[in-house]
């Protein structure tokens, strides 16, 4: 009988950058209420969720990391201005988007989507907008609060190198998720 375990592949954030995504949520918690906030030693850019993969399928993955980096160079990551997904009229998702790196961000995780979609895993449905979440609404008593936090606080123009990515296990448990490295690999 085969195990599964929900899997991810991301770029992991700098400890500076993960310093101010602490600083923004420590910002703006006490303004928004009805957030379940990430903590942010979990925040990564998140390349491709993969969902419940089966054990036997991680070597797959590994191979299609390795192939992948092969042509994929370094970049610099930067991050740009807070924003809401679907919309800020309707926000279910609170993130900061990326502005240095988008296009090879999104290069990769197209080119992982079209990989790891030949040995089943299904493709993305939308296409890939790259951010880093830091919270998820349950219910949002004031949208005006949301939109004045948003418009008062500015992200710092901070920026790292993304010189790997990786491949997670995430356990979900009451308290958040515990993430588990399972593969790294160096963009060359």
């Amino acid at each position: 009988m085969s195990e599964t375990i929900r899997s991810f592949i991301a770029i992991e954030l700098s400890p500076e950058i993960k310093a101010a995504l602490q600083q923004i949520e420590d910002e703006l918690k006490p303004k928004i209420f009805g957030v379940k906030w990430v903590k942010p030693d979990n925040i990564h850019l998140t390349l491709k969720f993969l969902g419940h993969i089966d054990t036997h399928a991680v070597e797959s993955v590994r191979t299609v990391l390795a192939a992948i980096t092969q042509s994929a160079k370094p970049f610099i990551l930067g991050l740009s201005s807070l924003g809401a997904f679907p919309t800020l009229e309707r926000p279910r998702v609170i993130w900061i988007g990326i502005n240095k790196g988008s296009g090879e961000s999104t290069a990769l995780a197209n080119a992982i989507d079209d990989k790891v979609s030949e040995f089943g895993i299904e493709k993305e449905g939308r296409a890939f907008h790259p951010h880093l979440t830091l919270g998820r609404i349950d219910f949002l008593k004031d949208k005006n609060a949301l939109k004045n936090a948003f418009a008062s606080l500015k992200v710092p123009p901070l920026a790292m190198a993304a010189s790997k990515i990786t491949l997670f296990q995430s356990i979900l448990v009451r308290e958040g998720a515990i993430y588990t490295i399972l593969h790294e690999v160096a963009l060359r």
